[in-house]
């Protein structure tokens, strides 16, 4: 991603200059390895900032990495040596290059976990935490496979809810095509039917006629307004707390709110027992599954939750 940032150089000047970071966290950690301080940060505007999604490694293939390395480190292999072997059988692009930056500062001295999570965005929460348990613990091994494990239950999980929603989805993108089917050809033909007949038409057929009429004589500007409304709508969700709103709308939605909150929930007690098990304490197991959890409303409640549980609070009575 794109960053504008106003930077302070030793020598005392003030720049203004782009960079290009996975996030915000990667780029501050950048900016101070080379000794600039940072004044202000903003996003830039280019294509790859208005993508709805950011590149990321596929979730299949960190299954399968987190059960080959497992296996590696299970027979005795050391970690630097492992991350050789993967990195010779990669061949996805996006996490074959995120995986020659972490062996190479594996390589000098940084821990994998810190490696990791210096990435960004790229690694889920989950995947660094469950690290830092394995590092902390000397079983990164059996760690690894407790994380394969949830990211293959949740994968699961995941898989049954697409499928479930194929369906709807096409009916409704059928339902869009043919109405405006109706609405440009369809409807128009009648109009002139029914004006050849000079008879007084019913109120609800005088609205429909002159509803089609007029998506017909301006469909080139309602195209516009509709193409204006997306990209507006995308830049919109660049801004910081855009997100959090939508989802907690969301969550307000009769019916569907309500299966968001139960996913969120489920979501929610799979990550915190995933880490629980890593033998990561309550509060970072809390903080790292408030940002693993689907709906950024409900993440951004359950992590304000932990400010109680350090004024001594119980986790149930956080979390009410």
């Amino acid at each position: 991603m794109e960053y504008v940032c106003r930077v302070g150089t030793p020598a005392g000047e003030v720049l203004e200059r782009s960079f290009q970071a996975p996030d915000e966290r990667a780029l501050r950690a950048d900016l101070e390895q080379q000794g600039l301080y940072l004044l202000s940060i903003r996003r830039g505007l280019s294509l790859s900032s208005l993508a709805l999604r950011r590149p990321r490694v596929k979730p299949a293939l960190l299954l399968i990495f987190s059960q080959e390395l497992a296996a590696l480190l299970k027979a005795g292999l050391p970690l630097f040596q492992s991350l050789d072997i993967m990195l010779e059988r990669q061949r996805d692009p996006v996490f074959r290059r995120s995986l020659t930056a972490v062996r190479d500062k594996v390589k000098s001295g940084v821990a994998l976990s810190d490696a990791i999570r210096q990435e960004g965005d790229l690694y889920p929460p989950i995947f660094g935490a469950s690290l830092v348990a394995g590092e902390r613990s000397g079983n990164l091994d059996s760690v690894l496979r407790r994380f394969a494990a949830h990211l293959r239950l949740s994968q699961s999980l995941r898989k049954k809810a697409v499928s479930a929603s194929v369906y709807p989805m096409v009916l409704l993108a059928m339902m869009i095509v043919l109405i405006l089917v109706m609405l440009l050809y369809v409807i128009p033909q009648f109009s002139a039917f029914y004006a050849d007949l000079n008879a007084e038409l019913p109120l609800p057929t005088r609205i429909l006629l002159g509803v089609a009429g007029f998506v017909r004589s301006n469909f080139p500007w309602i195209a516009i307004g509709v193409a204006a409304l997306v990209v507006s709508s995308l830049y919109w969700l660049l801004r910081e707390g855009a997100g959090v709103a939508i989802d907690g709308a969301l969550l307000r939605v009769p019916y569907l709110g309500r299966l968001l909150r139960m996913y969120a929930t489920s979501q929610l007690m799979r990550t915190l027992s995933t880490l629980l098990a890593c033998w990561l304490p309550l509060l970072n197991s809390l903080e790292v599954a408030a940002h693993s959890i689907g709906n950024r409303a409900m993440g951004q409640a359950i992590g304000a939750s932990t400010g109680r549980i350090r004024e001594g609070a119980s986790l149930t009575t956080a979390l009410e």
